[in-house]
């Protein structure tokens, strides 16, 4: 096909993954944008609140960012003028059970500080404090050694780590980086986790020794300038159900009826990726088949019950602790208003995984989100995961694909998606040539 004939490219998927694809491709390609719901952006979700006439974008997935391990996603805010504001960072742990409350202040103590302070009313949490700074310490060197190439369960085993470590420390931490069940959390690989708080700091989220940024006004922001500056024909509310690809072209089927482009990049979850694609090829069912899904349920409210009941011990990031039925639950409170950093007459929370009802009169919005299960074979399918687009019209990518310039570790991320998704465009533009 001739360099000046612009070519007729379906992205299926506004998420992370399809607008980077789109961008990437916008200046080759006529693209047409499916989205199955009402609103493109993906985990890229602000409700938008107004208080005295002001608009106040309320982030309920994707929130934070920095440039060192989020470095096209910055480099595409740069590009297209999105502002960015330094978060503050700063955590605290707190069982509402128990009353046991630490966070960023209480870790940086000694050890006799910390006897001192909890022996008495909380005994357990002495051993979790020096198991934290045991983690931290070893965790490293077996990470840069290889010794790390094992699940997170089996590290912890391994190591003789105590059930009040994983369950009052490391697990909230993880829970909240990866939006995964605490369930899950063990079957991760030990060295992702690891170089999560090798590349950070032992803070992770809430670690005040990186750079951490929202988006001025919200995620939202930069989706609307990323739509401004492609210019696609975006179809909201329409769902592909089926993606055919043929010698010449690819038939992209909606209930609408069947349309025929020059390619397609599917921006989806892999299992939804597998269910639309029409014969795919062998490097394509590699990619897709067997990625497993976890859901979360995220609530957008003003009830300070699961906060810490200290309203001074309130940070950015707050991890909870409560039993229910006999069973410990774990859940993260984000206060965005510290967390955005902005000024509102009213407390704004997001609340990862509630245990149990939040006041009806204080939600304003909930979701359910979908996120990869990141364990040892999703980790080592990254080898060979972007074989599944070389020669094919209809190209993979999503956040079950790795940053190639991060490693094959970097799954799962609001940059991992962004950068398949541009790898993914790359690909179709290196074999137009």
């Amino acid at each position: 096909m001739p360099e000046h004939t612009p070519l007729n490219v379906a992205v299926i998927g506004a998420g992370p993954a399809g607008l980077s694809a789109a961008y990437h491709l916008r200046d080759r390609a006529r693209i047409t944008i499916f989205e199955r719901e009402h609103r493109p952006g993906g985990h890229a979700n602000t409700v938008e609140v107004e208080e005295n006439g002001r608009t106040i974008g309320l982030d309920t997935a994707f929130i934070v960012c920095n440039r060192r391990y989020y470095p096209q996603l910055t480099a595409f805010f740069d590009e297209l003028g999105v502002e960015t504001v330094a978060h503050p960072g700063g955590f605290t742990f707190f069982d509402l059970d128990s009353g046991l409350e630490f966070g960023t202040e209480e870790l940086e103590w000694d050890e006799s500080a910390i006897e001192e302070r909890y022996a008495a009313d909380h005994p357990t949490f002495p051993t979790v404090w020096r198991e934290a700074r045991r983690f931290h310490q070893e965790s490293r060197r077996d990470f840069v050694r290889g010794r790390a190439n094992m699940s997170l369960g089996a590290y912890l085993d391994q190591g003789g780590y105590s059930q009040e470590f994983r369950h009052s420390f490391l697990i909230m931490l993880c829970s909240a980086v990866w939006s995964v069940p605490a369930e899950l959390i063990w079957e991760m690989p030990a060295a992702t986790v690891i170089a999560f708080f090798v590349g950070h700091d032992e803070g992770g989220l809430g670690g005040q020794r990186v750079d951490w940024r929202t988006v001025g006004g919200g995620s939202i922001s930069y989706v609307r300038k990323a739509l401004a500056a492609t210019g696609p024909d975006l179809r909201v509310s329409a769902p592909a159900v089926a993606v055919r690809q043929e010698q010449d072209h690819v038939a992209v089927t909606t209930a609408s009826g069947t349309e025929r482009f020059d390619y397609a990049v599917l921006a989806t979850h892999a299992d939804e990726a597998l269910a639309l694609l029409h014969k795919p090829t062998d490097a394509q069912r590699a990619a897709v088949e067997g990625v497993r899904y976890s859901s979360s349920r995220v609530v957008l409210h003003t009830d300070p019950s699961l906060m810490p009941t200290d309203r001074d011990s309130w940070m950015s990031w707050n991890y909870g602790k409560r039993q229910v039925d006999g069973e410990t639950r774990c859940f993260v409170t984000y206060d965005l208003n510290q967390l955005q950093d902005f000024t509102a007459e009213r407390d704004y929370f997001v609340t990862l995984d509630p245990p149990g009802p939040v006041d009806a009169a204080s939600v304003l919005a909930e979701f359910d989100y979908t996120h990869p299960v990141i364990d040892m074979a999703l980790r080592e399918r990254q080898s060979v995961i972007y074989d599944a687009n070389e020669g094919t019209r209809v190209k993979l990518c999503g956040s079950y694909f790795h940053s190639k310039q991060l490693g094959p570790d970097q799954i799962g991320s609001h940059e991992a998606a962004f950068a398949a998704g541009a790898e993914a465009a790359a690909q179709l533009l290196r074999e137009l040539g």
